[in-house]
């Protein structure tokens, strides 16, 4: 071969071509070459190759050819191109030699920059893939039937909790695994999957034995067909695996929920139903057929209201609209329901959301408890109470004044013994008048029927006149009050009677329960917004187990000093009512140590 014959074989090819001599310059070049390293036509002849290509002298270059070969492919080589950017070249070279000339390489160019650009983005591309589906939890992998083989992902592997690097047969080693009751299902899928050439694939799920212990964890597998053979059987599989542990556990536990709901549902001694959107009762309890005496399908399909009396119907809609929109989760009204016999039933009807849809009541929870009896009482304790305050209070109002007036007669003095039995029944009506005016004054403050006129008034004015009421029967207990006022002009907003009902009230036990001999300490401040009173005394403290009931009506705490002189009980509860309802507080501290203070405030600002 010469060189004319090569370089007009070289002017009839379209790629970028080069011949580079025995001293290392460029003999030859086509236009191809030119344009690939942005150089003018023929500018390149004569420059040694380096100023294009990465190698020093010939013999680095002739050192990618391996001997006996004569050609070698060069797969990623970084040209230089004439601005001094790179380009990324794949060539071809190929060496002979020439008698008068020596050693001559040829070399086919191609650019694959763009190529190696591309290649990298798909394997970072591939790499996020991979990442994500790790990330996922997805495993991937392929099961050849003919083989019995499995090959699975770094990630499958992991599901399957088998090493990645392990040299066992896979295939067998999570099978064996697999929970005994899911075996056949398993197998029954996948042989279907084999042998019926419509399916594409199926589904299956499974427990797995975890390798080290007990532990059962669910797996759901997609199965893919991916090759059948010429007789439409199924060879070749490809599978995605997931860990579906949770979700079989929540699934349990919303079965277990809705079991338990359905037992207290049905088994509840309350009478209970539940009522779609509309109002219409779609499900009944036993207690609920009980109470109205119907069968559960003469009551299913109809409204709760239909079955209340016509002058109660109006009774919760307003509640009902609250509920319905989120104003109040829940709500109890009273009303009158008829049973199948046409008895009136009063009733206590609690309503709930059960559950929503687009943030709108889908389905509501209804609670009814009978409560005629309570009804009765009810109206029999209102009886009562006016016949104590017509037939009781008024006669014994008489009798106390005669009493009085009989006891302060001097020109017919009475003997010892009378005088003696006149004051055991002054004092006996006395406490019975107490007791009368307690239970009534509990029945109105119960009913929100206590009338209270209030005015502005000086506190301590009003301290002391309590005290100054009080303390004959604090001379009794061998007890004595002390009084302080950080600031006696302080004022506030009471209804002066039964401001001193209240303080009576607090100085009275303070006095019960104090040592004999002690002092209960009054003390008179300022707070933000209101006038504080306190009341402390040192005895034998408030029990342990009486702290939650203090506040309640007929709650008294057993005491060995004040057992003879136990009041009705109620006297806290009534105070406490009697600050609720004219902006005031209540409270008490009791310490280990038998000191105790009870504290109530008053509002400072003008009343109402």
């Amino acid at each position: 071969m010469d060189d004319s014959s090569i370089i007009n074989a070289f002017k009839h090819m379209k790629l970028p071509l080069m011949i580079v001599g025995s001293d290392g310059t460029i003999v030859h070049c086509n236009s191809g070459t030119d344009r690939l390293f942005g150089y003018d036509h023929g500018e390149l002849i004569g420059r040694p190759a380096f100023v294009v290509l990465p190698v020093s002298s010939v013999k680095e270059l002739n050192a990618f050819i391996k001997a006996p070969a004569t050609d070698a492919t060069i797969k990623n080589m970084v040209g230089r191109k004439q601005s001094g950017n790179s380009v990324r070249l794949a060539i071809h070279l190929t060496a002979w030699t020439e008698a008068k000339i020596g050693l001559q390489h040829a070399l086919v160019l191609r650019d694959v920059t763009d190529d190696i650009e591309i290649d990298l983005s798909l394997k970072e591309k591939l790499k996020l893939a991979n990442r994500a589906i790790a990330t996922t939890g997805v495993g991937v992998f392929k099961y050849s039937i003919p083989q019995n083989l499995v090959n699975g992902s770094a990630a499958w592997r992991a599901l399957m909790d088998l090493d990645e690097d392990e040299k066992i047969d896979t295939q067998k080693a999570w099978y064996e695994r697999v929970h005994p009751d899911d075996k056949e299902e398993m197998a029954a899928k996948i042989v279907a999957c084999t042998e019926d050439i419509s399916m594409s694939g199926c589904v299956y799920e499974f427990r797995l034995r975890s390798k080290i212990g007990s532990t059962w964890n669910w797996r759901r597998t997609d199965l893919a067909v991916t090759n059948r053979d010429e007789e439409g059987k199924a060879i070749s599989f490809l599978g995605a695996t997931v860990d579906i542990t949770e979700q079989k556990e929540a699934a349990r536990i919303l079965r277990m929920n809705a079991e338990q709901f359905k037992s207290i549902f049905e088994n509840s001694p309350v009478a209970k139903a539940m009522a779609n959107a509309d109002h219409i009762i779609i499900r009944v309890n036993r207690a609920f057929c009980a109470l109205f005496d119907y069968s559960e399908d003469t009551i299913l399909g109809t409204k709760l209201n239909d079955h209340s009396l016509a002058e109660d119907r109006h009774v919760g809609v307003t509640e009902l609209d609250n509920l319905q929109s989120g104003k109040i989760s829940t709500y109890e009204v009273e009303k009158r329901y008829i049973r199948a016999n046409g008895a009136v039933m009063w009733a206590l009807l609690s309503v709930g959301i059960a559950d929503k849809v687009d943030d709108l009541p889908n389905h509501f929870i209804l609670q009814i408890t009978d409560i005629t009896e309570r009804q009765r009482m009810d109206e029999f304790r209102g009886k009562f109470v006016s016949t104590v305050s017509h037939e009781l209070r008024t006669p014994l109002t008489s009798v106390l004044c005669a009493l009085s007036l009989l006891s302060s007669m001097e020109s017919e003095p009475l003997s010892r013994e009378a005088q003696r039995l006149l004051y055991i029944a002054q004092e006996n009506g006395n406490r019975l008048h107490a007791l009368v005016d307690d239970i009534l004054d509990f029945e109105k403050s119960s009913a929100n029927q206590m009338r209270f006129t209030l005015s502005r008034q000086q506190i301590i004015v009003l301290v002391e006149d309590a005290i100054f009421a009080n303390m004959v029967f604090a001379e009794e207990f061998g007890v004595r009050f002390q009084l302080k006022c950080t600031d006696r002009s302080l004022t506030a907003s009471v209804d002066p009677m039964r401001f001193q009902q209240v303080i009576g009230n607090l100085l009275t036990n303070a006095t019960k329960f104090a040592d004999k001999g002690s002092t209960v300490d009054v003390l008179v401040e300022s707070e933000i917004g209101a006038v504080r009173v306190s009341i402390s005394n040192d005895g034998e403290g408030i029990p342990d187990g009486f702290h939650s009931e203090i506040f309640k009506p007929f709650a008294q705490a057993v005491n060995r000093k004040t057992d003879a002189r136990s009041g009705s009980g109620l006297g806290l509860n009534i105070t406490k009512q009697i600050l609720d309802q004219t902006g005031g507080t209540i409270g008490y501290d009791s310490a280990k140590d038998g000191r105790t203070t009870f504290w109530f405030t008053v509002p400072a600002k003008d009343p109402d």
